[in-house]
């Protein structure tokens, strides 16, 4: 599970890129629009839970459409099955609006 990710993602209205970290329950990352991605995460059995605070700078375009005029801070959810970085698109509800992301484990850490 710890390690480096890629997410490539998509919405209604375009798509974006990010990298995670993954590290002792720990979520820390970035995208490209200058998004930041704080969060924690839990695993039992088969199934990782995950909570991220996804803060976005004004002026950036959400994959979701909305064009922000003052920074955003939004908490996202989801629950990932143990395959969650197989290539596959993963749905993830924010606030915002629904989300397609594909994620792929970069290395681990060591």
């Amino acid at each position: 599970m710890e390690g480096f990710y890629a997410l490539y993602y998509t919405g209604v209205a375009g798509f974006g890129h990010a990298v995670l970290v993954m590290r002792q329950g720990i979520i820390s990352g970035a995208d490209a629009t200058g998004g930041v991605y704080d969060g924690t995460y839990s695993t039992v059995d088969d199934t990782t839970e995950a909570a991220v605070k996804l803060t976005v700078p004004a002026g950036a375009t959400l994959v979701t459409g909305q064009t922000l005029s003052e920074p955003l801070t939004q908490n996202i959810s989801a629950t990932l099955n143990s395959s969650f970085a197989d290539g596959h698109p993963v749905a993830i509800r924010t606030p915002m609006g629904p989300v397609n992301v594909i994620f792929k484990k970069l290395r681990n850490l060591t």
